[in-house]
């Protein structure tokens, strides 16, 4: 294997890690969330996942948990807000990933139905 294959496979490794390790934590900030908070991000991706189906009539997991993470990363301010006294720690809790669980649930109930 050339030192430049050798460079790619350890970066990918290296990314993979990174990701798996970060969605770990954003697992345990999910579910460690007061559940007002919890239940309106949880709202919101379930949100996202009905549109997503609508669009996309025989859903992929995968691709479903991206694209609703994406839209709940994107949609913080308005999550933040529904979340009343809760919206602090709702904010922090997007900022540390916890849209990828929340996706994950949502994307879990379209695709498995």
């Amino acid at each position: 294997m050339s030192s430049e294959m050798g460079e790619i496979h350890r970066t990918g490794r290296d990314i993979n890690d990174v990701i798996v390790h970060f969605g770990g934590q954003a697992e345990s900030v999910f579910s460690s969330l007061a559940e007002p908070g919890r239940l309106s991000i949880q709202k919101k991706a379930d949100d996202l996942a009905a549109q997503y189906l609508e669009s996309n009539p025989n859903p992929d997991y995968y691709d479903c948990v991206e694209i609703v993470s994406e839209g709940v990363s994107t949609a913080g301010n308005e999550i933040k807000a529904s979340s009343g006294s809760w919206g602090e720690s709702v904010d922090a809790a997007l900022a540390a990933g916890v849209g990828i669980p929340a996706a994950k649930i949502a994307c879990k109930r379209i695709t498995m139905s």
